[in-house]
């Protein structure tokens, strides 16, 4: 059980003074950044989502908001019990509040050390930092791989993870699911990875080995070798262009 508070994190803000030009231009843009953001025609409002399902959120006092449902009611607890994790950043999971809506930075790299301007590799996922396939897919699986359960709370996120931890620790998921023909392709390829990573050791391909986080590319995907977890997607024969069409869907995500 994990019961040790959440540590003080340094801010996006403070970042962004020094990454102003290289991430800040293009971070709003990012899928990572637009996790949740603010309707431009109707401030008061925050919308949750993009291409699959789009959702309306609006505050609910200190780090809350209230969900609104298909019915076009306001919930009060969805967004703090089911999105949470995923789409905010510093999650008290007792009074189920967040620090910060949307994903910031720490939440990826974890508590940078100040002397990282002269020595990179203190901080996760930076150039220098990226071969540590456990950690490094720890990082991005307490997000990516729906279906996990919280084993302190029950929640379907981790809390209090940083990066660097183990965060199998407090999250399980049923790594069953990656052999299971009717799950969602794409989920089924992050459940396949995970547990050839975490489950089984492989080292060979982890998150970073296809994608590009800041840049929001697929030229690394596109240069990657054929292997058997491409083939979630990609057909076996013919050119690796050809992607399997899938319905995309995702019972924790509610499309």
């Amino acid at each position: 059980m994990v019961t040790c508070p959440a540590p003080a994190q340094v801010t996006g803000d403070e970042c962004l003074f020094c990454h102003r030009h290289d991430i800040g231009p293009g971070w709003q843009k990012n899928r990572h950044g637009l996790t949740i953001r603010q309707r431009e025609d109707t401030p008061d409002l925050y919308l949750l989502g993009t291409r699959n399902r789009i959702r309306h959120l609006k505050k609910q006092g200190y780090g809350k908001f209230a969900l609104q449902t298909p019915q076009a009611a306001w919930d009060p607890d969805r967004f703090a019990d089911h999105c949470a994790g995923c789409h905010a950043s510093g999650i008290d999971p007792t009074a189920k509040t967040f620090a910060a809506a949307g994903i910031d930075c720490y939440m990826c790299h974890g508590n940078v050390d100040l002397e990282h301007t002269n020595d990179t590799s203190l901080v996760w996922l930076s150039k220098k930092r990226r071969s540590d396939a456990p950690a490094i897919t720890s990082i991005c699986a307490g997000c990516h791989l729906r279906g996990g359960r919280s084993r302190s709370t029950g929640l379907p996120y981790p809390v209090r993870f940083t990066a660097g931890d183990d965060v199998f620790r407090d999250f399980e998921a049923d790594f069953a699911k990656a052999d299971d023909p009717g799950l969602n392709a794409g989920d089924r390829h992050i459940y396949r990875n995970v547990r050839d990573v975490v489950v089984l050791g492989e080292r060979g391909i982890a998150c970073l080995s296809c994608h590009q986080v800041h840049a929001g590319s697929s030229q690394k995907h596109r240069r990657v070798l054929r292997g058997p977890i491409c083939q979630d997607c990609h057909n076996a024969q013919g050119p690796m262009k050809a992607v399997r069409r899938y319905a995309v869907r995702s019972a924790v995500c509610e499309y």
